[in-house]
């Protein structure tokens, strides 16, 4: 486990590359919320920005490799997996520079995809597990919330998974956990800004415009504007939380 961090650490990670991204983007801007962009070159399930798109992206936001055609790695050959990362990043690294960040496609690895990953000189990998708020190792950057509404048993599931039992004890004995996700978003900040650590928003902008959830979160993003600040939080990308326990 990673050292314990006694101040918060606020950060957001957004995967697929989807061009709607684009809209996320300026609620993130406007809270001066920072945020990481995982991009695959090609995705057989949903469209991808342009390169001139990313390369506009990657003024303002970390770009992170996700693979060269988003395929879930721990089910391919181990030469098929490795042509995935090191091909997904060098495509990256000649639109926008040095990619040092990685996130596992629908949150599968295991060792030897770790190992790969780490081949390819990413610093750090990020996960899709929920209602963490320690950091493993860098390449097991689990998150806090997905900005999306999941089934009960899928709560249930985290709950009993996260790093902090205090904190699964207080969205179960509140009931925030039957609730949406901005209501879990907006408790597990407060605890993380009480008790330190890192507050972790994933998702993908495709997901909130099809729910219809652009207000959910710029709501979401306004508070954690407002509190961060007030508890002097760190906002960082990713990677600079990679950089930050080398």
């Amino acid at each position: 486990m990673i050292k314990e961090l006694k101040r918060a650490i606020i950060t957001t990670s957004w995967d697929d590359g989807h061009p709607l991204d684009f809209k996320l983007a300026k609620l993130l801007s406007a809270n001066k919320i920072p945020g990481t962009f995982y991009i695959p070159l090609s995705n057989d399930e949903n469209e991808v920005m342009s390169t001139e798109y990313i390369k506009n992206l990657s003024k303002n936001f970390e770009i992170g490799g996700h693979t060269l055609n988003h395929k879930i790695l721990t089910l391919l050959s181990e030469d098929e997996m490795e042509k995935e990362i090191t091909q997904g990043k060098e495509g990256l690294e000649k639109i926008c520079g040095k990619v040092q960040s990685f996130a596992y496609p629908s949150g599968q690895y295991n060792k030897k995809v770790i190992n790969a990953v780490k081949k390819a000189e990413f610093l750090g990998a990020r996960t899709g597990e929920l209602l963490h708020t320690k950091m493993r190792n860098n390449f097991e950057l689990h998150t806090t919330v997905q900005s999306v509404n999941r089934v009960f048993a899928s709560k249930g599931k985290q709950t009993l998974k996260t790093d902090s039992k205090s904190l699964s004890f207080l969205l179960v004995t509140s009931g925030t956990i039957f609730k949406t996700w901005d209501f879990i978003a907006k408790k597990t900040l407060d605890y993380v800004l009480e008790h330190g650590g890192i507050w972790h928003l994933w998702g993908h902008s495709w997901e909130i415009d099809m729910n219809n959830d652009w207000k959910r979160l710029s709501d979401v993003l306004e508070y954690v504007k407002t509190k961060g600040s007030q508890f002097e939080a760190e906002f960082l990308t990713n990677g600079q939380i990679f950089k930050k326990q080398l």
